[in-house]
């Protein structure tokens, strides 16, 4: 097998944990291959690199994150278009996407070299901004899509469209565009549904509206969702995944949509969805009572 390695480059103990799991993989007789930014915290190790902006070679059959959630999001669009499974391991906290430990991860991953694994199917999203003189920008996400004001404390005018219908205009910081797999991220701490995560929908979120008339929404993953900033803020972003930003102006259109690629994630070996929720969400817990 053959692998490209992904890791939160900001994670304390980054090089000693890249470190221990190259040991294991080797002695597995697993081919790595490494992202450009980790090249600096692997000295004396000569192996074969992968460009920020290059295709997954064609010999790689897995994509390893270390880190969290966010390391999750930057090798699932590492692996876009390469139809290549993602296995993530957590080094924090959260690790709401994440597969392993990092204790269980070499007898997860000796289960991966003998094919006893799932893969599940999550959707993603597809951004395209179109400017007046016709230039567009195109960008893929496995999370959201979010359109944003920027530093200054005063909300933008936002018109939001679902396929052909004006859904209206109104006032907030910004609107959220999510996949499943993103409603329980940025969407949920902005009060929006929790979708199950092989749901073919798109949450549509508002972020602090300026009026209580203005609710979440969710949409059949073929809606397109249209977007412009109709107050000419000279302020607003969209921000792909809570990871690339890019400026908006106000004669921009972004139009999102299901994309036609897709991200695989190895499922977790233990638990169902909602277990996933109760343990990292503390949803649904009751408190035990004393008699």
């Amino acid at each position: 097998m053959n692998i490209a390695l992904k890791a939160n480059i900001l994670h304390q103990n980054v090089g000693q944990e890249l470190d221990r799991c190259l040991g294991f993989l080797q002695s597995r007789g697993v081919g790595v291959w490494v992202s450009e930014e980790l090249v600096r915290f692997l000295p004396g190790r000569d192996l074969p690199v992968i460009g920020h902006r290059q295709a997954l070679p064609a010999e790689i059959s897995l994509v390893l994150a270390l880190g969290g959630d966010g390391t999750v999001l930057a090798a699932a669009r590492m692996a876009v278009g390469s139809r290549v499974p993602v296995f993530s391991v957590n080094l924090g906290n959260f690790g709401f996407l994440t597969t392993s430990s990092l204790e269980e991860f070499p007898e997860h991953f000796e289960r991966i070299l003998e094919g006893d694994y799932e893969v599940e199917e999550r959707m993603m999203l597809s951004a395209e901004i179109s400017g007046r003189d016709g230039a567009t920008r195109n960008f893929t996400a496995l999370n959201d899509i979010v359109l944003h004001k920027g530093a200054l404390a005063r909300p933008i005018l936002i018109d939001i469209k679902a396929g052909d219908d004006l859904v209206g205009v109104f006032p907030a910081d910004g609107v959220i565009v999510a996949t499943p797999t993103g409603s329980t991220a940025y969407s949920l701490s902005a009060a929006g549904p929790i979708l199950f995560p092989l749901m073919n929908a798109i949450a549509v979120t508002p972020i602090c509206p300026h009026t209580l008339a203005v609710r979440p929404f969710v949409v059949p993953a073929e809606y397109p969702v249209t977007l412009s900033e109709q107050s000419s803020h000279h302020d607003v972003l969209l921000t792909v995944d809570g990871q690339l930003s890019e400026p908006v102006g106000d004669e921009d259109i972004v139009r999102v949509t299901r994309s036609a690629d897709v991200t695989l994630l190895v499922k977790s070996f233990k638990g169902s969805f909602f277990s996933l929720l109760r343990s990292k969400l503390k949803w649904g817990e009751r408190e035990s009572h004393r008699r």
